[in-house]
């Protein structure tokens, strides 16, 4: 299944929910009256409010309850509807009428590429504010899954928002001139940023490519190479190849991947067994896709409007890539990420700048929404604002509060989505 803010079925724009105006970085309007009145049920996540586990489960501050009534899942769905009309129209923002033509590219020319094919499979690498970081580590070692060493000439496009561009090309200058297959590509999504949009962006990148790719890899910025999913033994290739085969799955993980970095394994080292149960882990971090990347009118498989970090988990739930509590679309391996060391990026534009301006546009547009929490009802603000008086959050409003919030907005709308 294709998704995407331009393939939501509505008629032009949904009653209720006014334009943008040209200053809409921070000014997406609250929904129309009567939109998602109705309180939807939820407590809240104990492991997100203890500081010690909240890493683990960062993206989950809520628990939505699973027997909502008719008319909470009524306000569930206004929710995600008003939640793909805000972001389509923060993506439209100074652009076109064309409703595809939402993500732009900064890139090398493309003819440097005409050399590669359809078999080649390339690695697109999702980053963001570490240019200073990922220079060093590109020359202390080969521990990067992606590090252009380990592809063996298949072409790397390290992949960053537009507002990065610039301080990622002076910071790796070097590396970029060293490794002919290594690519700096920016992104612009207009006003719309976050996680979903970011991998909405790579498959319109790679369904961009001169050579037309038949698969890509995607992974984060901070995956290592270990000896169970190195991408380039002729067993792991093969076995990627026949699971999207037995599965149908247009997506196949290389392994499961968890929220915490670890210790980068020694070469040819065994990693640990993933546990049974954390087989019910999206396809996520480090991931094959088959083409067709994208379609017209769709962003490909990732939903783009799910900012806050939940687009695998939505990505998989439409996909149904999970059969009895279990992925049947990740491989047997452990994905393992490490910290990135290096001096912070100065200025973070994109995650201090455009990424809040996004959530908070994000905020106005649901601040509305009706939840029952701890059984009293209440605005999604007044839910922030309980929040700080529970110190589970140090400011309202304030940039982490605002994440906070897009994060309840995205749990309603996967328990939405759940069968």
């Amino acid at each position: 299944m294709q998704t995407g803010i331009f393939n939501f079925s509505h008629a032009g724009q949904r009653e209720g929910v006014a334009p943008l105006n040209g200053n809409a970085g921070v000014s997406a309007p609250s929904a129309g009256p009567g939109s998602h009145r109705y309180p939807i049920e939820m407590e809240v996540n104990s492991r997100w409010i203890d500081k010690q586990t909240r890493p683990a489960c960062k993206y989950a501050p809520v628990v939505i309850s699973k027997g909502q009534g008719e008319e909470a899942m009524k306000s569930m769905r206004s929710v995600e509807e008003n939640r793909i009309e805000t972001c389509r129209q923060l993506a439209m923002t100074h652009r076109s009428s064309d409703r595809c033509g939402w993500i732009s590219f900064i890139r090398h020319d493309q003819a440097s590429d005409l050399r590669f094919g359809p078999d080649n499979v390339p690695a697109i690498v999702i980053s963001g504010g570490s240019a200073n970081k990922i220079a060093q580590e590109l020359g202390k070692d080969f521990s990067l899954a992606w590090h252009p060493m380990n592809m063996r000439n298949e072409p790397v496009y390290l992949l960053v928002h537009k507002m990065d561009y610039q301080t990622y090309a002076a910071a790796l200058k070097e590396a970029l001139d060293q490794y002919p297959n290594l690519r700096l590509v920016g992104w612009d999504g207009g006003q719309l940023t976050g996680f979903g949009a970011a991998r909405a962006a790579a498959t319109t990148l790679a369904d961009s490519l001169p050579y037309r790719p038949e698969r890509i890899l995607m992974m984060d910025q901070d995956v290592v190479q270990t000896e169970g999913t190195r991408h380039s033994r002729p067993d792991v290739q093969q076995a990627v190849i026949d699971k999207h085969g037995s599965t149908g799955k247009p997506i196949i993980g290389y392994g499961v991947g968890y929220p915490t970095r670890q210790d980068v394994p020694k070469p040819f080292a065994a990693t640990a067994k993933p546990d049974a149960q954390d087989f019910n882990s999206p396809a996520q971090q480090f991931v094959s896709i088959q083409a067709p990347f994208r379609e017209r009118q769709g962003d490909g498989i990732y939903p783009a409007h799910m900012v806050a970090g939940g687009e695998d988990m939505l990505m998989g739930l439409r996909l149904g890539l999970a059969k009895d509590g279990k992925n049947t679309a990740i491989l047997k391996g452990r994905i393992v990420k490490k910290e990135l060391k290096g001096p912070a990026d100065q200025p973070n534009a994109y995650w201090n700048k455009a990424r809040v301006e996004t959530l908070g546009a994000l905020f106005e547009s649901e601040k509305g929404t009706m939840v029952r929490f701890e059984g009293q009802d209440m605005t999604l603000d007044d839910l922030m604002k309980l929040f700080v008086r529970k110190q589970w959050l140090a400011a309202h409003p304030s940039p982490d509060s605002y994440n906070a919030a897009a994060c309840v907005i995205e749990r309603i709308i996967l328990r939405l989505n759940k069968p």
